[in-house]
């Protein structure tokens, strides 16, 4: 039998009780189940003849996927019971106290050293037989299975709901409208479905294309649709704010795949789920689709490579855009102290026959580290506009000029399979792993309900502690996994890019010619991995897809990516 609180009670003293209560969502806060769970105890306590001290009360905290450390209120309900604060534990069903089958069963025991442990309506949880504890496993594990069996029912339901085109809930999204179905819920209430509203729609496109094509960030984008000339309101009919920008372009909504349970209960606050783990449909929905997908990877992609975490990462392409007059800001560096070439400006005065004063106003290149005395910098501090753009355009030109002239779709299809395999092959072997974790779980949990009986070579807290070892290598295999399947959608971009620039190519010149600056920095941004400059030359680095290519086509082995130009002093 198992020892219960081993304080010296007064058998005269009324026994003291404090009381659990948790609702694991916002929802059932509204429907004001904690009150009820209040009432329902409180009526059995005073039936008891106890004398109520303490309540602890979790909000919005699954019982399921939190785990015991990091519930604050439980953790105090443990305190008070080990330092004698109360006597009782009680709860309006045992299941309050959480449903992880691992976990919650050796908590309930713990309890039971110190306190007594009671639900209001299934009685007195004791351990004095080993039936006992069986019976208090079998409880949790039967709520852990019923609460997994409805997550997945409930997003079965909503995941067919929204492949429908039904409505799910929250916010239509900007650029959409609701419409009514005629179809009724159970409930009797009318459903809804999404539809391209055509007054906003063309601007959400353009928020994307602004990124895209223009390179433009959040902050630039909303300070063009606040511009007196555009005054084009936000979503909720006021200023455009650089996080209401964001949520546009961060949301599958509109590549037509709308998300559902896009938030998590966590700790009594909503938590936002990653993307990729969002529940999402199959396919996209023809009909919601604002922007294509590979559109839409590539300006996640643009995004993320701008993300502080990622600036000074040299395994992430870097997509930046400057404001400044020169094309090559960016992505332009001094060939002698490693410095970035910045913009300045050459500024002279002169006054006109009729006594005007005019200024005239040029943009130059300027290796910073020499300029601001950083390095030891052997070449120059300023480097002409004109000269460094020109010896660029003109390479690049005819690096262009010669693919122009080839048929490059075979090349293309080796370098497709190339730069796929790999990561399928790895991703293929981590599956495996996943699911062999997956096996040796179950077996571990099979051991749970023997080694409670005593008939398992596994101790309870032996076991407890290998099945939260396994749940953490699934936690960091699927965290490798969706690093190598962004690996390959990023792959999967970038020959999509490679594939658009080829077929761009008999025009590339004359869209270049034409593009405004920005336009003129991202295509530029699209072919060029770095431009290295030297007193005498310029050397001029082709990204690695187009390099690939470019191997592919000459079918040598030499590198090619970097290409020199020298002018004369």
């Amino acid at each position: 039998m198992v020892a219960m609180n081993k304080k010296n009670l007064d058998p005269t003293r009324k026994l003291r009780v404090g009381c659990f209560y948790r609702v694991s969502s916002k929802g059932q806060l509204e429907d004001d189940d904690i009150p009820m769970q209040r009432r329902v105890c409180s009526t059995f306590y005073n039936s008891k003849g106890w004398v109520f001290v303490k309540e602890y009360v979790e909000k919005a905290v699954s019982g399921l996927w939190v785990p015991a450390e990091k519930r604050g209120d439980l953790q105090e309900a443990m305190r008070d019971a080990e330092e004698g604060v109360i006597d009782v534990l009680l709860c309006f069903m045992f299941d309050r106290l959480g449903r992880r089958e691992h976990e919650t069963p050796y908590i309930v025991q713990w309890f039971a050293r110190h306190v007594q442990v009671w639900s209001a309506t299934e009685g007195q949880q004791k351990f004095e037989q080993h039936s006992d504890k069986l019976m208090n496993y079998v409880r949790y594990w039967q709520a852990e299975g019923e609460s997994l069996k409805t997550s997945i029912r409930v997003t079965e339901d909503m995941t067919q709901m929204v492949e429908d085109g039904l409505f799910t809930g929250g916010s239509a999204g900007y650029g959409y409208k609701l419409v009514k179905t005629g179809i009724f819920n159970k409930k009797g209430k009318e459903l809804y479905r999404r539809e391209k509203d055509e007054e906003t729609n063309h601007i959400a496109y353009q928020i994307y294309d602004f990124v895209y094509t223009y390179g433009y960030g959040s902050k630039r984008i909303a300070q063009h649709f606040n511009s007196p000339e555009v005054n084009i309101p936000s979503p909720t009919g006021g200023k455009w704010t650089a996080g209401s920008i964001n949520f546009i372009l961060k949301n599958p909504l509109y590549k037509g795949m709308p998300s559902i349970k896009k938030r998590k209960d966590e700790e009594g606050k909503l938590k936002t789920i990653p993307i990729e783990e969002q529940v999402s449909p199959k396919e996209p929905i023809p009909h919601l689709i604002t922007v294509p997908e590979e559109m839409w990877e590539a300006v996640q992609r643009i995004r993320s490579s701008r993300n502080q975490e990622n600036t000074n990462n040299p395994d992430i392409e870097k997509v930046l855009v400057s404001k400044s007059p020169l094309l090559l800001v960016g992505m332009i560096f001094c060939g002698y102290c490693g410095s970035p070439l910045t913009t300045t400006y050459n500024s002279k005065k002169y006054q006109l026959a009729d006594g005007t004063m005019q200024k005239w106003r040029q943009a130059k290149y300027r290796c910073s580290g020499k300029a601001l005395g950083k390095s030891d910098c052997e070449g120059q501090t300023i480097y002409s506009q004109v000269k460094i753009e020109g010896v660029v355009l003109d390479e690049l030109n005819a690096f262009l000029d010669n693919l122009k002239q080839v048929d490059v779709t075979d090349q293309l299809v080796k370098i497709r399979k190339k730069t796929s395999s790999n990561e399928e092959n790895e991703l293929k072997t981590l599956g495996k792993k996943h699911r062999e974790i997956i096996k040796e779980i179950d077996t571990l949990k099979a051991e749970v309900p023997k080694s409670i009986l005593g008939s398992s070579a596994f101790k309870p807290d032996l076991l407890n502690t290998l099945i939260e070892q396994k749940q953490n290598e699934i936690i960091s295999v699927e965290s490798s996994m969706q690093k190598l399947e962004q690996t390959v959608q990023n792959k999967r971009i970038e020959k999509n890019e490679m594939e658009n620039l080829v077929k761009s190519i008999p025009v590339w010149k004359e869209v270049f010619q034409k593009a405004p600056i920005d336009k003129r920095k991202m295509m530029l941004n699209s072919v060029i991995e770095r431009v290295t400059v030297y007193r005498d030359r310029v050397d001029l680095k082709i990204k690695l897809k187009v390099h690939e290519l470019l191997q592919e086509l000459d079918g040598s082995e030499s590198d090619s990516r970097g290409r020199a130009h020298r002018w004369q002093r």
